[in-house]
């Protein structure tokens, strides 16, 4: 099956490649490459990584990167799954008696989940681990 999906990945890229070229030959001057173009490049950089496509395509590394993040960040804000509500008990933020514990889950766009489960009478600060977690990885 993953054999199956490599091949029609590395067909899909390789139709891509035949599609950036065309334009590249038939492009004006400077002319800046069309949406429709980057949009399958932004597509299949979010399955098989930036650096493959880049090379591929011979995109900018940073230009295809940017895009993806950018278009990333779009898909979040139009409904795609991700960290938007927070729910706690007021009780147990505050450590009133009877709260029996905290949990606190994340999740992000990608489907990244955190789950901080807490002992009745322990401090978080809750703020600082939704910072920690949404904040891209090196």
């Amino acid at each position: 099956m993953a054999r199956r999906r490599n091949a029609a990945e590395a067909q899909e890229l390789a139709r891509l490649s035949e599609d950036v070229e065309r334009w590249r030959r038939t492009r004006g001057k400077l002319s800046p490459m069309p949406a429709p173009l980057w949009k399958a490049a932004i597509a299949l950089a979010r399955r098989l990584g930036v650096n493959p496509v880049k090379n591929a395509l011979g995109l900018n590394y940073r230009a295809l990167r940017s895009r993806v993040e950018a278009d990333g960040e779009v898909a979040a804000s139009a409904g795609a799954p991700a960290a938007r509500f927070v729910e706690l008990s007021g009780a147990q933020v505050l450590g009133l008696p009877g709260a029996g514990g905290s949990v606190v889950e994340i999740a992000d766009a990608h489907g990244a989940r955190l789950t901080v489960r807490l002992v009745a009478g322990t401090q978080l600060d809750v703020a600082r681990v939704v910072e920690a977690f949404r904040r891209p990885s090196a």
